[in-house]
């Protein structure tokens, strides 16, 4: 397991931080992510505001904390680049070794088109479901970054074909990140249509937009020093999401459109290179079968979800668009096992297995644990604690 990703993927989660559609709730990580319409009103406000008003003679609820972090790290890159230093290090004390030029030189390729993704995510909730018009207060903070390499060509032929000093390197590394934190109150009632009971729901909220950009040459990358507070830039924005849920006997059908209002924010001019992050609408339907003992759900993003975009540089891979499939079984309301998959349609992040476990004794208290099974470099895990009254 890599150590220091896991330290980078963590650290990003206190000043504001799990998922690609900017969501926090293990249970539903460990159903691959569908919680358009498979989601309980408690965690309503992180995936569609309809369902606080889905199941109106539910109990009063708390959710809090839920939490997690995920970390992608097929190649070992964030490793790779760290011990980068300290092979070039030693080419740099002795550049007539021909062991050093030639390990540099292999450090220096190794790093070439390779990249790790990271998240973090935090959050809390309030519910009180009613006949009426029911609600849900929330907060939740999620960070995003993508560690990568600009490996120049030049560099490595520098290096192999010096014989008395070690050449000055233009190859860089750069963290890119981005925070977002929500507050919110999701809102929603029932409404009869053609015989139909129909919930919808709306959610105004309050955004606080964060940006880190660390840029360093490749030989001084240092993972711990991302975070600097000249490194930041922060906005303020409000933004909304709408939702709506149809339930005929198990089978439920949804809609859900999350921050309707496109905001961009730009990284610090400290840098030659500047990036934005457009945080765009993310428009998703879902369909599941829920029963007492039983629920399976499908969530698709109808849009692509862009991130980081700038105007020179090599492209960065980092949109999506998800397919999310999952199951839940359910124990008496005891005890729950759960799974499920998520598949990038654009192919920037591999399949995701998920599995996760419930426990719910008495049906008051409420503990769950998610694990994302990725590669055999790259995981996540989750985990919250709700009560219901």
């Amino acid at each position: 397991m890599n150590k220091k990703l896991v330290a980078l993927a963590v650290s990003l989660a206190p000043f504001t931080s799990f998922a690609a559609n900017y969501s926090v709730d293990a249970r539903i990580d460990a159903m691959g992510g569908a919680g358009t319409v498979a989601s309980d009103y408690l965690a309503a406000g992180f995936h569609n505001p309809a369902l606080v008003a889905l199941e109106p003679h539910s109990s009063f609820g708390v959710l809090l904390p839920t939490l997690g972090v995920q970390y992608r790290d097929p190649d070992d890159l964030v490793d790779a680049l760290e011990d980068f230093g300290d092979v070039y290090d030693r080419f740099q004390a002795d550049a007539t070794s021909e062991t050093n030029r030639t390990d540099a030189a292999n450090a220096l390729s190794n790093l070439q088109n390779k990249v790790a993704y990271l998240s973090g995510g935090i959050g809390g909730a309030v519910a009180v479901p009613t006949n009426s018009i029911s609600g849900n207060l929330f907060v939740k903070a999620y960070t995003e970054a993508v560690v990568l390499p600009e490996v120049s060509d030049s560099d490595i032929t520098a290096i192999e074909n010096s014989t008395t000093s070690a050449p000055t390197l233009t190859s860089e590394a750069r963290v890119l990140a981005f925070g977002l934190v929500d507050v919110g109150l999701a809102l929603a009632g029932n409404i009869e249509f053609m015989g139909q009971r129909i919930a919808l729901g709306v959610t105004p909220k309050t955004q606080k937009l964060y940006t880190y950009h660390y840029q360093v040459s490749v030989e001084d990358f240092n993972v711990d020093d991302w975070d600097a507070d000249n490194n930041r830039t922060e906005e303020s924005a409000f933004n909304m999401d709408i939702g709506a849920a149809w339930q005929n006997g198990p089978v439920r059908i949804g809609f859900a459109a999350k921050n309707l209002i496109a905001n961009d924010i730009t990284t610090t001019n400290r840098w030659a290179r500047q990036y934005t992050y457009e945080l765009k609408p993310l428009m998703t339907v879902g369909s599941a079968y829920v029963t007492d003992l039983f629920t399976m759900a499908l969530d698709i993003d109808l849009n692509e979800q862009t991130r980081f975009a700038q105007a020179a540089g090599p492209e960065i891979k980092d949109n999506t668009q998800m397919i999310r499939f999952g199951t839940e079984f359910n124990a008496w309301g005891w005890a729950q096992a759960r799974a499920g998959y998520m598949l990038d349609l654009e192919d920037t992040l591999d399949g995701t297995l998920t599995l996760g476990l419930g426990l719910s004794p008495f049906n008051t208290v409420h503990l769950d644990l998610a694990a994302q099974l990725i590669d055999s470099n790259s995981y996540g895990g989750s985990l919250q604690l709700a009560m219901t009254f």
